[in-house]
């Protein structure tokens, strides 16, 4: 039987057998495939294999050469007796910064080698790190075009108006439509209510004041001659082909808008991003940056060769919420346009806390058009606080102007296109607008139209509550006009997208997901691929382009995993089960949200929400980091530069945060730091420290892996999950690294099922063992591991919070030898320099030497009248002491010392500011000249060195500066915070010991005794005279013949001045000529009146005087109270009889300055409820019309007048004037009292307005 035959034999037979002729079927290298159950690979996972960290470890290991080669030439060099060379700690200077060239360079500690800039959207800052301020320039350019910006939309005007069919403008009620009309009438009305509230004074028709003032007052013309603050207009070649292509900064302001050529001003940053609403290419407004930088630094950094620029590192301020196209263009134009050496990026919330010196806070900066939110802590900015909402000072500024235009600015040809009506209203608001409603009344401002080509015009016009509702407006962000910030968004510029998936992969935070969800609720894709045409903006405006849902960030790592294992172990073949649809986090539906719809929703919302919901997502539901953030909310920026606003903001987040009001707190920068450029002095700060050099980008790394740099260089995290580099360790599986010890107790702790055996962490040759990760991927791991965690509620009560400081070490050295021996020292005796200065020795040569002074019996000196000029006329003044006494020689003041200060060491009290006190200034004499009782037999005595008095506190802007720091202390909210100007200036910064003095006053002789009451100083508005002024009469004896008690009749006593005569008044105008001829002879003060004094009959006549005069008593208007009713008088009224003539003694004026002496009078309703009325048994109670406070009045002149005693001398010729007859003098005066016509009531008013401000 034969067999049966294989299949191979069968197909050998048939010539159909496969034979290995030893080729291969391809030529392309194969790779064996990997076991997916155990692979591994040590593609960059070690530093080295990492350019930028490999050039960092060949630095630090050339500059350990070259340190150790020096160290031992120095050893070799020294001599034996000498110490040795100090040895360079390499912790301290580590930071040393690289050379592309393979150089040692070191880091420029002064920063005079490093250029800081700051890019915004209307100014930029730049300087030298070495700078103490920077320098501002406008972030804008003017080019060579068609027509101006102002020309180039037509007719249209900013702020919009409406306009009837027929072209003719509407009312200013009705200018801007009726939403706007409708909101600020309701702010209007809250405003009202509010102050109300808060007691304070409304009144019903303010408005109708300020716009019936504002409707009717015309302009002034002034000739351009005789205008002293003329502005200098840029000046351009008078041939147009001259004229340069472009103008950057305050020159580009100052161009005339009709010049010839015409120039367009082109804004290339506006809102924080791109401006591609007026740009028709990419490569024209990259252009505009970089020229506006370029000039920058040529004009006010004085780098003119650009060859130079290679020596020069650059600090580049970004924003929180960055744009990666953004960071990426610019990186290209430093290092390949600019030539700079190199370049490192900082955020402006982390340079705003590097600036203020805090460690942990919450941002707010307030900028021109953008205001930016976030929450930073021990130096990192916390992703997930970062907000950034689109209005900002320029949008107040053009709803202040919208403002005085509805209540008829008396400019209402007012443009915000034109150049200088920007500037004017940019000026207006900072002047006029403030947040404190203590200010809020009927206001008269005036300012000043400057136009090129044109004449002066001065506008008076008048302010109520527009001042404090447009900075208001923060707080209510829809009045604004939002009408055009998103238009052309993305037309030049698309987005930054993902490489894999083509997702967006612009930095987002759930903080501002959250803000756009508020601003527009419809934007909730639920997941799912929605159209939001229907959707409105937050100003109300469509949206236009759909919302495509974003990939999951994890997804990539669970795209082969079937289970939603942790450590991402093999899943089982089959169906298993469903991978969730998020990561655990629930912030991951808002991410996706805010990553979608930021180009197309503007994020607007209240700013006290928005800080509230930056510090919620910052602190991740930690009460201590809760309390912390909004105990340190510092807010910066030009925009917050308005009166009281800082108090308004604290005010306004502790109504809305009642439970954390004791925690809530506003700060400023410290030091005086001008809140505008803390962000630049923190990138000056950033560039200059030790540990920044991780962050330097170096020209030799750019050039070899470009914008990868990156991912390694960036401080913040550079987006790992959708980096742009393009390496395989991108894809690496969660289930491949190991996290540390700690970090798997966590997640073990968090997540059971996945114990420590999965994460390999005791098999040492487990390739995903801890020493074979990089610092990399060790980073990427921690990262990992902190956004699961970010993602799961609170453990305060399982893992105790654990404060912990940054303790550095600081090494100093001594290299001078000891010496040899101590110096020997000898005791010179001074005893005879005290002898002839201590007081005994003046005594007794006082006692010894007759004094030679001509006496007579009686000791007295003898004086011959006669030659005493107008003795026997009445004047006295040759004899007395003159009231102004001329000025002592500085060479004579040692002779008014008394004899015991002679000896005595001399103090300096120069340095001593006016405001110490003079005990403070005693003690400190007295301490300096306590000397030491140490024994003087071998050793020197030798004095304390005094510190250096600081004689700058003496000068006259100190001494302002002083003086407004008493009032800032007792006013803090109306205390300015700016910068000085020629019409404000900033207090002196108030000490701890001078806030406590204030709170807790105590009298600095007698600590016991205690405050009992304090009293407000204010003027008595309603007391203001006709002469503006009130004349303090002192007489020389008693008038009347009442000595037990008071006389009530003279408080109503009445003086009537006679005419001194001719020779009287021409010897005063003699001594008035002299005075001014020879200004250093004391002034004669006005003429000297005699005065005829008149008082009532009686007591009662007094009495019912006083109640006319009361405005609180009802019954002031009845006739009955005149006491002169005789029939055979005129009318009713009051007798005053004629009591005495008087002549003036002595008298001083303050007519020009009547308030450098006041009177003072301490009023206190609360001690006086009732007005005591005549007539009546009870009394009738009154509401007082003054409030508790001293009141002011102010005095100017000063008189002293005694009885007329030279009638006899002017019968005897010898007395000056003419004597009235007994038949010429009048016996009795008859008082009528009436109400005060218009032209007094006038001239009061004109007084009350100068102090009623």
């Amino acid at each position: 039987m034969v067999g049966k035959k294989s299949g191979k034999a069968l197909l050998r037979e048939e010539g159909l057998e496969r034979t290995d002729n030893n080729m291969d079927l391809t030529t392309w290298p194969q790779v064996n495939m990997i076991n997916q159950k155990n692979y591994y690979t040590e593609y960059l996972k070690r530093d080295d294999q990492i350019l930028p960290l490999r050039l960092q470890q060949e630095e630090r290991r050339n500059r350990m050469t070259a340190n150790a080669k020096d160290r031992d030439r120095a050893l070799a060099q020294a001599n034996p007796n000498e110490l040795p060379p100090p040895e360079v700690d390499m912790d301290l200077d580590d930071d040393v910064g690289m050379d592309d060239m393979g150089g040692s360079s070191g880091q420029d500690v002064s920063g005079t080698k490093i250029i800081v800039i700051h890019p915004g959207s209307q100014n930029l800052r730049i300087g030298l790190a070495s700078d103490a301020i920077p320098k501002t320039v406008p972030m804008v350019v003017a080019r060579k075009w068609k027509v101006s910006e102002s020309e180039d939309f037509g007719t249209e005007p900013s702020p919009k108006r409406l306009k009837l069919d027929n072209g003719s403008t509407v009312d200013p009620e009705k200018i801007f439509g009726q939403d706007f009309a409708s909101q600020f009438s309701t702010m209007c009305a809250d405003l009202k209510v509010h102050m109300r509230l808060n007691k304070r004074r409304v009144l019903p028709n303010s408005k109708e004041l300020v716009v019936n003032y504002n409707r009717r007052t015309p302009p002034e013309t002034i000739s351009e001659h005789n205008d002293p603050l003329r502005i200098d207009w840029t000046e351009l070649p008078r041939n147009p082909k001259e004229a340069p292509d472009f103008v950057t900064g305050k020159e580009a302001l100052r161009i005339p808008d009709y010049s010839n050529p015409r120039y367009k001003l082109f804004w290339p940053l506006q809102q924080g991003w791109y401006n591609e609403r007026d740009y028709e290419n990419k490569t024209r407004l990259y252009e505009d940056i970089a020229v506006i930088i370029d000039e920058a630094i040529k004009n006010q950094l004085n780098l003119s060769r650009k060859k130079d620029w290679a020596q020069f590192s650059c600090v580049f301020v970004i924003p929180d919420l960055y744009e990666r196209q953004y960071v990426i263009q610019i990186l290209e134009m430093l290092i390949r346009d600019f030539g700079f050496s190199r370049v490192c990026f900082i955020q402006e919330s982390l340079a705003a806390t590097f600036g203020a010196g805090y460690t942990s806070a919450c941002v707010v900066d307030i900028g021109a058009q953008k205001t930016s939110i976030c929450c930073v802590e021990e130096g990192m900015c916390v992703e997930n606080s970062r907000i950034n909402l689109k209005f900002g000072g320029a949008d107040v500024t053009e709803l202040f102007t919208k403002m005085m235009l509805f209540d008829y600015f008396p400019y209402a040809d007012i443009d915000l296109r034109r150049r200088y009506d920007f500037l004017l209203a940019e000026e207006l608001k900072s002047k006029f607008c403030t947040m404190n409603e203590a200010e809020i009344s009927v206001q008269l401002y005036d300012f000043h139209l400057r136009a090129s080509g044109q004449d002066t015009r001065k506008y008076a016009f008048k302010t109520y509550d527009e001042v404090l509702l447009a900075p208001q407006a923060y707080f209510q962000p829809s009045i604004f006009e939002h009408s055009e910030k998103l238009k052309g968004r993305r037309k030049l510029i698309a987005g930054s997208q993902d490489l894999y998936d083509g997702s967006p992969n612009d930095p987002v935070s759930s903080a501002q997901s959250a803000i756009v969800q508020l601003a527009n609720p419809h934007a909730l894709t639920n997941g799912l691929e929605t159209s939001i045409s229907n959707y409105t903006l937050g100003n109300g405006q469509p949206a236009s382009t759909p919302i495509r849902q974003l990939l999951n960030p994890f997804q990539r790592f669970n795209e082969s995993d079937n289970t939603p294992s942790a450590v991402g172990s093999p899943a089982p073949e089959g169906d298993g089960t469903p991978v969730p649809a998020t990561d655990g986090n629930p912030n991951a539906t808002l991410q996706t949200l805010g990553s979608s719809v930021r180009d197309d929703v503007l994020p607007v919302i209240a700013l006290d929400t928005a800080i509230l919901t930056s510090v919620v997502h910052g602190a991740r539901n930690d009460e201590r980091k809760t309390r912390d953030f909004l105990g340190g909310i510092m807010v910066i920026g030009g925009g917050a530069q308005i009166r009281g606003f800082y108090s308004f903001l604290e005010e306004r987040l502790k109504e809305t945060k009642p439970v954390y009001a004791k925690d809530i707190m506003i700060g400023t920068p410290p030091r005086d730091l001008d809140a505008q450029g803390v962000v630049w002095k923190g990138g000056s700060v950033f560039g200059k420290l030790r540990g920044t050099n991780d962050s330097w980008i170096g020209r030799l790394e750019y050039d070899r892996l470009g914008a990868r740099l990156l991912a390694y260089k960036y401080p913040p995290k550079w987006d790992v999950y959708h980096s742009l580099i393009n390496f395989n360790f991108f894809f690496f599986n969660a289930a491949a690294i190991k996290l540390p010890a700690q970090a798997v107790d966590k997640r073990a702790e968090m997540d059971p099922p996945c114990g420590k055996d999965a994460m390999s962490r005791d098999n040492p040759e487990s390739p995903t063992s801890e020493e074979n990760l990089s610092d990399i991927e060790r980073h990427r791991a921690y990262k990992l591991w902190e956004d699961y965690m970010a993602s799961q509620p609170s453990r305060q009560d399982r893992e105790p919070v654990v404060h912990q400081d940054y303790i550095t070490r600081q090494r100093y050295s001594n290299a001078l030898p000891p010496p040899p021996m101590p110096p020997k020292l000898l005791d010179i005796p001074m005893d005879a320099l005290k002898l002839c200065t201590s007081p005994g020795f003046a005594s007794n040569l006082a006692r010894q030497e007759p004094l030679n002074i001509e006496a007579d019996a009686f000791l007295g000196m003898p004086i011959d009248l006669v030659g005493m000029p107008g003795i026997f006329d009445g004047d006295e003044s040759s004899i007395q002491a003159p009231l102004n006494p001329p000025p002592i020689h500085p060479r004579d003041r040692p002779l008014l010392q008394s004899l015991k200060s002679l000896g005595q060491p001399k103090t300096e009290t120069a340095g001593v500011s006016f405001l110490r006190r003079t005990q403070y200034t005693a003690d400190e004499n007295n301490r300096l000249r306590a000397e030491s009782n140490a024994s003087r037999g071998l050793v020197k005595p030798t004095t304390k060195k005094r510190k250096p008095v600081d004689t700058s506190k003496d000068e006259p802007i100190n001494i302002l500066r002083s003086t407004i720091k008493g009032f800032d202390i007792a006013y803090p909210d109306d205390a300015y915070r700016g910068p000085d100007t020629s019409e404000n200036i900033r207090g002196a910064t108030a000490t701890r010991s001078e806030l406590d003095a204030w709170t807790h006053p105590k009298n600095p002789n007698n600590a016991q005794l205690k405050l009992v009451d304090s009293y407000p100083i204010l003027p008595d508005l309603s007391a203001i005279t006709d002469s503006n002024g009130y004349m303090v009469i002192k007489f020389a004896g008693n008038p009347t013949s009442s000595i037990d008690a008071h006389d009530e009749r003279m408080d109503v006593g009445m003086l009537h001045p006679v005419d001194p005569g001719p020779e009287v008044l021409a010897q005063h105008q003699a001594k008035v000529a002299a005075h001014e001829a020879d200004p250093r002879t004391p002034a004669p003060g006005p003429p000297a009146y005699n005065y005829e004094f008149f008082i009532p009959s009686d007591q009662v006549s007094a009495r019912n005087i006083k109640r006319k005069f009361d405005i609180d008593d009802p019954q002031k208007d009845n006739p009955k109270l005149y006491t002169n009713n005789a029939k055979n008088a005129r009318h009713e009224s009051f007798r005053f009889n004629h009591l005495r003539i008087y002549e003036t003694g002595l008298q001083s004026s303050n007519a020009e300055n009547p308030y450098h002496e006041v009177a003072l009078a301490m009023h206190d309703p609360d001690a006086k409820n009732k007005i005591a009325v005549m007539g009546t048994e009870d009394g009738i109670t009154a509401k007082d019309r003054l409030q508790k406070a001293a009141y002011y009045y102010p005095i100017v002149s000063k008189t002293q007048l005694k009885p007329r005693r030279n009638q006899n001398l002017a019968q005897l010729g010898l007395a000056g004037g003419t004597v009235q007859d007994e038949g010429d003098k009048v016996d009795a005066v008859d008082l009528v009292i009436r109400e005060p016509n218009q032209e007094e009531i006038a001239k009061r008013a004109a007084h009350r307005a100068e102090i009623d401000l």
